[in-house]
């Protein structure tokens, strides 16, 4: 199976002179049902959006596919090695009933041996000299007396618990188990009726019974073993193809000689202000942005308690100032839009319970920030800073910062 995503189609808009299609459009305040684009398109009706070059695409397609492939080949391998121990176990208990069967048999026809000698004993030595039938009573059940039920439950409890062990157990530990006196509870006498025969005390003991219970169990085992493959194995692992997953966390980083002022929970994907009121710090991402990603992260902000509040990137050097707004960082704040250090737009500030987006490149001299409150675009900025971090900083006790989404899509 072919992977690849190859288009050579032509732009279909008026005005567009069929110029070939390059990318795809994946913004997601786009309103446009084509998301098809062409160098037209990225000036007109696509002007501003995410885009996602084709052949980019196609390699991360492959990629993945890639991916998902050797993913499947190891679930193989190990659904092949999962079936053949299962199977295994499956042969020794089917071997363990057809041994313990045979035991029975044996232990049955002992049974009846034995029986059968103390009643030809007993005519033997007493003929039909009995006065009365108590005196025969008396001495059957005392010959009969250390013969005890055969408890089918508890011989398939032992089976259910060698299988359950693994068979980690010695067989021989088993054979002691199975040889275990078993028998019959004291039987009635009655003068006027011959022994039972053979095979009414074979129906007696029921096998098939015994049987039909292993053959169930076995049965029973077989459904679980499918059911967790079904669940483990055979489900298309979606995830492969989802960049949501990728995983976020606010680290618990300390500049300048500071402690550590921040409480972080959700998964460290929120971080609230807890000590030092009056006192700014940076609150760092854990990982670094990597090279050649569109990232795009939505945070909501809590400024229940004012003061100065950042949320952008930056690096290291950043951390000394306790802020984000210097020459190396970018960031919304509650004064304005800082750029190195230039408010470049102080009528856009931040306030409690805005939803904030932001859009970071880091293709190389293609990078840019881009910002959003509220669904609204407040800045587009190109930035030539490198290795870079999603940062904040605030000032207050009580504010705090929460990551709702998280996503990064290589270039």
């Amino acid at each position: 199976m072919d992977a690849s995503l190859e288009l050579n189609l032509n732009c279909q808009i008026e005005n567009h002179s069929s110029a070939q299609i390059f990318g795809f459009c994946i913004d997601e305040n786009c309103k446009e049902k084509n998301k098809f684009a062409c160098s037209e398109c990225i000036f007109d009706i696509h002007s501003q959006h995410k885009l996602v070059k084709i052949k980019e695409l196609n390699k991360f397609i492959q990629s993945k596919y890639k991916d998902y492939k050797e993913s499947v080949e190891k679930e193989k391998e190990t659904l092949d090695i999962y079936k053949k121990s299962e199977l295994n176990n499956i042969e020794k208990i089917k071997q363990l009933k057809t041994e313990i069967i045979n035991e029975l048999e044996k232990k049955i026809n002992s049974f009846i041996e034995d029986l059968t000698n103390k009643y030809k004993n007993l005519i033997g030595n007493n003929g039909n000299n009995y006065a009365n039938l108590k005196e025969y009573e008396d001495f059957f059940i005392g010959n009969a007396a250390p013969i005890q039920r055969l408890d089918l439950v508890k011989l398939s409890e032992i089976c259910g618990n060698i299988y359950k062990d693994n068979y980690k157990k010695d067989i021989k530990e088993v054979e002691n188990k199975k040889n275990t006196p078993l028998g019959f509870s004291k039987p009635g006498p009655d003068i006027k009726k011959d022994i039972p025969e053979k095979k009414k005390l074979k129906k007696k003991i029921n096998l098939e019974e015994l049987n039909k219970e292993f053959e169930n169990y076995i049965k029973e085992e077989l459904s679980t073993m499918n059911n967790y493959i079904e669940e483990n194995f055979l489900k298309f692992p979606g995830y492969i193809f989802d960049s949501s997953s990728t995983h976020f966390e606010w680290c618990e980083k300390t500049y300048s000689g500071y402690d550590f002022f921040y409480d972080l929970e959700n998964n460290k994907m929120k971080g609230t202000k807890i000590s030092s009121n009056g006192t700014m710090t940076i609150l760092r991402a854990k990982e670094l942005l990597e090279e050649n990603y569109i990232y795009n992260i939505k945070f909501k902000i809590g400024l229940t308690n004012g003061g100065d509040f950042d949320v952008g990137i930056g690096t290291e050097k950043v951390g000394d100032s306790c802020w984000l707004r210097t020459k190396e960082s970018l960031c919304l704040s509650n004064i304005g839009v800082m750029n190195l250090d230039i408010n470049m737009d102080n009528s856009i500030r931040l306030r409690d319970n805005d939803i904030v987006d932001l859009e970071i490149n880091t293709e190389e001299k293609k990078k840019y920030f881009k910002a959003s409150i509220n669904n609204k675009l407040v800045c587009f900025i190109d930035y030539d800073l490198n290795n870079v971090y999603i940062m904040a900083a605030m000032r207050n006790i009580g504010n705090s910062i929460e990551v709702l989404k998280y996503t990064a899509l290589p270039i």
